[in-house]
């Protein structure tokens, strides 16, 4: 039995071997083609960003290699083939330049772009390899900004320029060329550059340094050469020339307006500035701290000067404590600001300022008997609670509300920003219109103000014949 089904067992195999070839079965794997991963980028200067051309390009994976060029904008597309997701490298380089690279990882059949890829610039090569100059550009420069003479900061200031040829590479001792240099604009305050010129050396670098004078303000250096009867010129390099200490003489504060309509009022903002100067009229050094305080309200206690020498802060009004500046009276206050001068010494400078209310109106004499044909003089004073003038912008008006009268004098005015007293009094004269008319006539007269500082007005009665 046993013998009866190994037979069976080997026909069923046979023929199902026999039956897989006579329908063309495959008896082996078909080999699947993948097509190539697709590798882009660009090489450029690691400090300009300018593309470089001609760089070799060649990517690994540590058994086979490909190998590419740039082209004129520095760009590479190179294919590799890949049967699985693999890690590569990057080895890229070119004469003048060192040699770097990086690794990226790359999927099958893929199209991939790198980062841009630098190279950097090599120097010192001796000065052999470069060709004949063609540029010239500001390589480095000691100092951001200077300041004039005798002002406490640095008052001088060395700039490197480097000469390249037309590929970008500095010149070496062989293509030297004399460079000068050159000021082009400035504050005109004495400055001057040393040397006038040099020749370029092993690196193709020139170096110059400015010395300021005693005006502030902004220089233009130029650096220059020629070549076959051509001016090569750098861009022009702008220096800032700041100025010193701050001198009294040349130290303020003040705010936009004398006169503000905020009596009484909590929060108002008052922006105040200080101006400082040095003692040749020049803003003080950028970032020179002024101190702040005031006799009300609250106010920034410091602020550092701008590139013109200007601190800001701001001022908020308070209903207390009483203003009362001696000498000036109810409703002012002084601002003081201070700094150190040049003998660390402080100075200070301040600024009296008003705050005006709520506007009150009084009138002498209180009524009128105008006789046919005749006048009546009249003084009013328009103020606030504190007899103070009201603020800018604030109009005073007379005029007749009833009666045949006519006003003359100070019957229409727009207050300017002030703080004199003599701009709370008035006067106007109010005479008969119609003298040719004897009846008796009750008449009114209108004193009104209007404005920042509030509106209110009075009426005065009287006769006229």
């Amino acid at each position: 039995m046993k013998n009866i089904f190994y037979l069976s067992v080997l026909i069923v195999i046979t023929t199902i071997y026999f039956s897989g070839c006579e329908f063309g079965v495959p008896t082996e794997d078909i080999t699947t083609v993948l097509p190539d991963a697709v590798i882009s980028g660009q090489i450029v200067e690691s400090v300009t960003g300018d593309p470089i051309f001609n760089a070799s390009v060649k990517i690994t994976d540590g058994v086979s290699q490909v190998t590419t060029t740039t082209g004129n904008d520095g760009k590479f597309s190179i294919s590799f083939s890949l049967t699985e997701d693999k890690e590569l490298t990057i080895i890229y380089f070119k004469s003048g330049y060192g040699t770097d690279t990086t690794t990226i990882y790359v999927p099958v059949s893929s199209n991939l772009t790198v980062p841009p890829l630098k190279l950097t610039q090599q120097q010192g090569r001796g000065g052999t390899s470069s060709g004949q100059a063609a540029s010239v550009y500001l390589f480095s420069q000691s100092a951001q900004s200077v300041g004039v003479k005798e002002s406490g900061a640095n008052e001088t200031v060395q700039m490197i320029f480097e000469v390249l040829d037309s590929t970008g590479v500095p010149i070496g001792t062989d293509n030297s060329v004399e460079v000068s240099f050159s000021i082009s604009s400035g504050p005109g305050g004495g400055e001057y550059l040393y040397p006038a010129s040099v020749i370029s050396n092993a690196l193709g670098r020139a170096s110059v340094t400015l010395n300021t004078g005693t005006k502030a303000g902004v220089a233009q250096i130029i650096a220059e050469f020629t070549i076959d009867n051509v001016v090569v010129r750098s861009q022009p390099v702008l220096m800032a020339i700041y100025g010193g200490f701050p001198d009294p003489q040349h130290f303020g504060v003040a705010s936009e307006n004398l006169n503000y309509p905020e009596l009484g009022i909590i929060g108002y903002e008052i922006p105040f500035t200080a101006f400082v100067g040095d003692k040749y009229s020049n803003p003080v050094r950028p970032g020179t701290s002024v101190y702040f305080e005031t006799t009300s309200g609250i106010i920034d206690g410091s602020n550092n000067t701008d590139d013109l020498g200007r601190a800001t802060v701001i001022l908020l009004t308070q209903p207390y404590p009483n203003l009362n500046e001696p000498g000036y009276g109810p409703g002012f206050f002084r601002v003081t600001s201070s700094t150190v001068d040049e003998n660390n010494t402080t100075i200070q400078t301040s600024t009296i300022r008003l705050l005006s209310g709520f506007p009150q109106i009084s009138v002498d004499p209180t009524s009128f008997d105008i006789q046919n044909g005749g006048s009546q003089f009249f003084n009013f004073t328009v103020s606030d609670a504190n007899g103070n003038p009201l603020s800018e912008g604030q109009t005073i008006t007379v005029k007749i509300n009833k009666g045949d009268l006519e006003v003359t004098g100070d019957i229409d005015i727009r207050l300017p920003d002030t703080q004199s007293k003599a701009l709370t009094f008035f006067s106007f004269t109010a005479a008969d219109s119609k003298p040719d008319t004897t009846k008796i006539q009750q008449g009114i007269i209108e004193i009104e103000t209007s404005g920042p500082n509030g509106d209110t007005k009075i009426s005065i009665y009287g006769t006229s014949r």
